[in-house]
């Protein structure tokens, strides 16, 4: 134990050489963390919760705080090429510029996002219910998790028939994968729950709608979005 403090002790003063600081240290370690996700991701078993998934992109950014000091320590002690020194020192750096984007991109994206479309959520409710058409009104909305809840109340609209079940959940779910709102929150993995009751407040039908639904051409709107934007359509 006393011999790891030593060594990291001369890691943190640059004695350690820059050669195995910069190849092993950072190079081949990164590797393995590189690999180490990859096979995890193919797993699918390893996220199991984004809290767990932030924790480990913490670890990696620390790592690569931890590398920036270690190498720009060593490089400064270093007696050989310069020029050696000058590159070590600008590709940690990059480095942890890379990791710090995307540490923030991974926080934004599960939790700062995740928090705004709450308090959007929140504000919302304040304006129910509303009338959406002349055959139905929104009643509720709230989000748990990764589900956000629509309560509709329907009129003058008959749902008995299988049918006729099949051909309105089909409806709903093609407006939702051709409505940007809605794309966006689907490809965030967002499960979007329509729940209609009719004049009685009696459940009439339930429809889940996941990113699957919308098939391999969830994100077709998004690319005519950009090409419209390209040719000043937009």
């Amino acid at each position: 134990m006393n011999k790891i403090k030593i060594y990291f002790k001369k890691l943190l003063r640059g004695e350690i050489s820059l050669f195995i600081v910069f190849w092993f240290w950072f190079i081949f370690i990164s590797f393995c963390i590189e690999v180490f996700f990859q096979i995890e991701s193919l797993s699918n078993t390893f996220y199991e919760t984004n809290y767990f998934q932030l924790f480990l992109y913490l670890i990696i950014l620390i790592y690569s705080i931890l590398i920036f000091m270690f190498v720009f320590k060593s490089a400064n002690n270093y007696k050989g090429s310069k020029i050696w020194s000058f590159l070590s020192k600008v590709i940690v750096s990059i480095n942890l510029f890379f990791s710090l984007s995307y540490f923030t991109d991974i926080l934004e994206f599960y939790f700062l996002e995740d928090y705004s479309i709450e308090n959007e959520i929140k504000d919302f409710r304040k304006t129910l219910p509303m009338q959406v058409d002349s055959v139905s009104i929104l009643i509720d909305i709230y989000k748990e998790k990764k589900t956000i809840f629509y309560n509709y109340q329907l009129f003058n609209i008959s749902l008995i028939e299988e049918n006729d079940k099949s051909r309105f959940t089909r409806q709903i779910q093609n407006s939702l994968c051709e409505d940007e709102i809605s794309l966006s929150l689907l490809k965030k993995d967002y499960i979007l729950n329509y729940e209609y009751v009719n004049e009685k407040e009696e459940k009439v039908i339930n429809i889940q709608t996941k990113k699957d639904d919308c098939g391999k051409s969830i994100y077709d709107l998004e690319i005519l979005n950009k090409v419209l934007d390209e040719q000043g359509m937009h």
